[in-house]
Formats: C-alpha cells, structure tokens, sequence
C-alpha cells in the first residue's frame, strides 16, 4: 500500500469480538517494513494500555481509556509527515477522532463493525461517514441496519467484509469441568446486552432438564449481570456451571468438550463466537440476523426464532437427543470454516474491500 495506514481501535487486547477484529484487521494491512518497503501500520488505541509498541509491521499506541489521549495523538500522526494517509476506522463512536487524521488528500474507511452503526449517526460521526471513501459492514444484517438507520446516505455503496477466526491455542489438559454433556453458551453478561439470549436459555432449561435428565449448560463469560442471571439459575444449580472468565486454552477445552453450543441472540452484529464453535466441530444454535449468515439453518446448526421459546426448546432437546445429527452438523460447520472464515480468507477479503492488493 503506498502511504501510511492508520488504524483506530477502542482496542487490541481482550477476548470480546471488537478486540478479536481489531487484530484482524491490524494484521490483515501489516506488511514487513524494510529499506525500500511500506512503514509499519500505525495503530491508535483507545483502551489499551499507554505505551508504545513497535514491531517491524506494527507500531502500536494506546491511550489508556484516555479519549483526549487519544484525540491528542491522532493529532500528532496528521501532523506528522508529508503524502497520504489511509485512516482505518473500526468504530463508529471513533469517527470523530478519524477526522482528526483524514487530512486533505487521505483517505478514510470506515467500519460498521457492530449494534453502535445500528442507530442515526449524529453531528461528528456523520461528518466522518460523509468524508470516508469506502463504509465497510461486518455483516449484511449489519449493512441493512445501518441503512435503515441512516436513510440520508442513500443507496450507498458497503462492502460486506465477514471476519474470520484466529489460530487458537493449544487446548488445556483438563476439561472445563461441569455437567456430562453439556450445551455451551460463550459471551459477555452485561446488563446493557441481555439480547444475546442467557434469560431465555434460563426460562427453557427446566424443561430441557426434565426432557433429557443429565443434560447441562456450562455459561463461560463475565459482566455486571452475571450475579442476577446466577441469582435466577441458583434452583437449577446441578444442570448449569457458570465459570467466569477462562483463558484461550480453557475456552478452546469448552469448545471441544460440549455437545453443542447455543446463543439465542436476538442482535448480533456478527458473532465470532458461531465460527470459534463450528471451527471446533460443535453444532451451533444461533438467533436469526447476523448469526444466520455463519449458522446453515439445518446443515450446520439450527436458526431459531428467540421471540419464540418453544422453537429454542425444540432445538436444544433434537440436539441433545440426536448425537447423529449434531455430529453431522458440526463437520459441516468445521468444513465451511476452513473454506471462508481463516485469517487468510479474512486478509484476502478484508484488503479486497479496501481496494489494497491482497
């Protein structure tokens, strides 16, 4: 690519999805630097920690969770040096400080990277979706919410770039513990993200016990709802483990070792975690948007309605009953993975969108 690259991030570090593309992304656009090559990608990260970080594809500075820190610094990169920069924004939230970077004759990518490009974009972040050349959607459920939100940008080209999965660690020795054949659900309990399905799975799941005696549900994941949604599941103690934060090999054990894994959400922008499962040879049960996009209805899980919860109990019980079926489910999952969803895939994907060569 000729020119800098800028990448702006809320950040690199963690496990949740935005961190997960966030390093996709930075490593998609890295190339080797060298006497006569590109220099490193430059990446800009509100939340990671304040330090530099410099490597020969990579230079990497966080602002510590410090907005100002961070409007500080793009100022100092627009300052810094003459010819073209390409700005890579991947939140809508940090277009305002895209513009501190995308000087006169740069260029600007925006990301719609999740449910914050789902609602009207205002004042600065509108004035950043005006200047960018190329809108980038994780998803096309993504693209559509965001058009619909947003009707002022017309028909507007987007390009619908879905990410992939990172190479996992090697798995833990030790299973993750829990209930004998159990289902899996993986993500954040926040108060503000009850749409990703945990109440619902709770509301099923003495049902799900009396139909299949032994059946259990391991929930891996934290946040400042996971105390009510434990408070709720407390009668139900010997079918379900919540386990709190795990490390990457921990979480590749769960993969492995569930039966299936079920995420009933209602609004998902993407849904890393379908692919992490189905890479893994699960089964997966998926809500419809988004995860529809990565979960074959019938091939490699089941698409049910969360509005419905009949239709959530119906999934669950076939897959537990039908070892056969989730099996299949899960070697078709693992084969389209490889075939769409690697790092490689992703690189080519995401550099094609971007009109870099790949």
């Amino acid at each position: 690519m000729s020119g800098r690259t800028v990448v702006l991030t809320p950040g690199l570090e963690g496990a949740d999805g935005l961190a997960t593309l966030s390093r996709l992304v930075t490593r998609a656009l890295a190339e080797p630097a060298g006497p006569s090559g590109p220099a490193p990608v430059r990446v800009l990260s509100l939340h990671d920690a304040p330090r530099a970080t410099r490597s020969t594809s990579l230079d990497v500075r966080g602002a510590g969770g410090s907005r100002l820190g961070l409007v500080l610094a793009a100022l100092r990169e627009g300052a810094r040096g003459a010819g073209p920069v390409h700005v890579v924004c991947l939140h809508l939230h940090l277009g305002p400080v895209a513009l501190c970077l995308a000087r006169p004759g740069s260029r600007l990518t925006m990301v719609l990277s999740g449910i914050e490009a789902w609602s009207p974009a205002r004042r600065a972040r509108a004035l950043a979706l005006r200047r960018s050349g190329r809108l980038v959607a994780i998803s096309a459920h993504t693209a559509e919410r965001f058009r619909e939100a947003n009707p002022w940008l017309g028909r507007r080209d987007i390009a619908v770039c879905h990410p992939g999965v990172l190479e996992p660690a090697a798995p833990a020795p030790a299973a993750v513990g829990g209930p004998r054949g159990f289902a899996l659900i993986v993500g954040r309990m926040a108060s503000a993200e009850r749409y990703k399905g945990h109440d619902l799975l709770l509301d099923v799941w003495p049902r799900v016990m009396a139909e299949v005696p032994g059946a259990g549900l391991v929930v891996v994941g934290d946040g400042d709802d996971r105390a009510r949604l434990e408070a709720r599941a407390r009668p139900l103690a010997a079918s379900i483990r919540f386990t709190g934060r795990v490390s990457e090999a921990e979480l590749a054990r769960a993969y492995a070792d569930c039966a299936f894994f079920v995420m009933p959400s209602r609004a998902e922008g993407f849904g890393l975690v379908y692919l992490e499962a189905m890479r893994a040879g699960k089964a997966c049960v998926a809500g419809p948007g988004a995860p529809g996009e990565l979960v074959e209805d019938g091939v490699t899980g089941l698409v049910v309605d969360p509005s419905e919860p009949e239709g959530l109990l119906k999934a669950v019980l076939r897959l537990f009953r039908e070892p056969a079926t989730r099996e299949g489910m899960g070697r078709a999952g693992a084969v389209r993975v490889a075939r769409e969803f690697t790092e490689a895939h992703f690189r080519r994907r995401f550099r094609a969108a971007l009109g870099v060569p790949p």
